[in-house]
């Protein structure tokens, strides 16, 4: 199975996260709870008036693209 690089994959709305994935305490795409190997999967740029919600979010191994 291959998985993508994570710069190909579209990044979700700040809406669509959980708790845990807005915080990067987990995967982005799969949900998985992260503890190790996590790569930044890039940032979810969004706004609210004037305040800015920019949000790094993380991808695990198993979505990282390269593994462990």
């Amino acid at each position: 199975m291959t998985v993508a690089d994570p710069s190909e994959r579209q990044l979700p709305t700040l809406a669509e996260l959980t708790w845990d994935q807005s915080a990067g305490r987990a995967c982005v795409w799969c949900k998985q709870l992260l503890d190790r190997g996590a790569v930044s999967a890039g940032v979810i740029e969004e706004r609210a008036g004037v305040h800015v919600l920019d949000t790094e979010v993380w991808a695990g191994p198993c979505c990282a693209g390269g593994g462990m």
